[in-house]
């Protein structure tokens, strides 16, 4: 009796549950964030391809819209463009992931004359599965830890965005 019964466990081990995470990984998902990089506040849009190879893989672009306390809260913007690599943890609730990619900056004018400034990041993510409560619509809250490097200075030559970010948000799957 106890090989049946440990055999009936192992299959249930391998099936995992079928979730709203599960149902999301094929699909594109929209984020809005708040974020901070590098002691500049900002918030930030971005948009995920559907996952592919295995479902562990996919594509984001993301654009932030940043200001510069110590520059009288001058806005300027950022596009990140990178590659994300997740897995979900065993009950498919959360998923962790690592993002790293191209890191595009546009400074404005009144504290940094260069126009472009190009760099990378990189960070690691945990996402959070809500119930979901449209059978079509699933969701999720995530964080993101990492770090930004850019060579960008002002014009007093002090550099900014770079180092320590955090992000925080919310992540819709069409």
């Amino acid at each position: 009796m106890l090989p049946a019964k440990a055999s009936s466990q192992a299959s249930q081990i391998e099936k995992a549950p079928v979730s709203a995470s599960h149902i999301s990984a094929s699909r594109m998902s929209l984020s809005f964030s708040l974020q901070e990089w590098g002691n500049e506040f900002g918030t930030g849009f971005q948009i995920t391809s559907p996952w592919f190879w295995h479902e562990k893989t996919a594509v984001r672009l993301g654009g932030s819209a940043l200001w510069k306390q110590d520059a009288n809260w001058a806005t300027f913007y950022a596009l990140r463009l990178g590659l994300v690599g997740a897995t979900f943890m065993r009950n498919e609730d959360i998923r962790l992931y690592g993002e790293g990619g191209f890191l595009f900056l546009f400074p404005s004018a009144s504290f940094d004359s260069d126009p472009f400034a190009f760099g990378g990041y990189g960070h690691f993510g945990f996402e959070f599965f809500m119930p979901k409560a449209i059978a079509s619509l699933s969701s999720s809250y995530f964080i993101e830890l990492g770090t930004n490097g850019v060579g960008a200075k002002t014009d007093k030559g002090q550099l900014y965005l770079n180092g320590f970010s955090v992000s925080t948000g919310l992540r819709v799957y069409l």
